[in-house]
């Protein structure tokens, strides 16, 4: 009963305080869109650091677990300074590494999780569905604007997923992603 006791005092994110986050989330890159639309100019000098920058703000902020960075602002910004499809695959192999990270946090953990009796059952059947469908749910989770992907990397490593298989998928969701919102912002900012 002491057990129980300790698991419930933590306190849980509601969803009221998720939609927060999102809403917040939402209105920063709204503020960086908004920003690049008035100062071109100074996003113009973008291009001096070409594909390889894009590849960097990509992978950085794509490394960083659970904070947002605006990857994606630069990728919207760089679909209308290059073209949509390298920009998806530059930016997309750019986050496909970054995301690498939280594969390596869930796999240094493993050997704690695995030693919780009460997460045994969860870890099984998470491990038996990944086994079965977890390049398709990598695939589509990254695809999906949404923050949380770091959860999947965390999970893939938990599990023991092959990585070379988290990395294919995350790279193709990621970069059909990203090839999306380019296309979005070469139609949108005409710089």
């Amino acid at each position: 009963m002491k057990d129980k006791m300790i698991i419930h005092k933590h306190k849980k994110v509601s969803f009221h305080e998720n939609r927060l986050n999102q809403l917040g989330i939402l209105l920063l890159t709204i503020f960086l869109i908004l920003l690049i639309w008035t100062q071109k100019e100074v996003f113009r000098h973008l291009t001096k650091l070409g594909m390889l920058g894009l590849f960097f703000i990509n992978l950085l902020s794509s490394a960083s677990i659970f904070f947002p960075l605006p990857g994606v602002a630069t990728v919207f910004l760089g679909g209308a300074l290059w073209s949509p499809v390298l920009v998806g695959v530059v930016s997309g192999l750019g986050a496909a590494l970054g995301e690498l990270s939280g594969y390596f946090v869930g796999f240094g953990g493993r050997g704690i999780i695995g030693t919780l009796d009460y997460k045994k059952n969860w870890l099984i059947r998470i491990e038996g569905f990944f086994t079965q469908n977890g390049f398709v749910t990598t695939l589509i989770v990254a695809l999906l604007p949404l923050p949380f992907f770091d959860f999947i990397g965390i999970l893939a490593g938990t599990i023991n997923y092959p990585m070379w298989k988290f990395f294919l998928a995350t790279f193709l969701g990621r970069s059909i992603r990203d090839f999306i919102i380019a296309w979005t912002g070469a139609r949108i900012l005409p710089l």
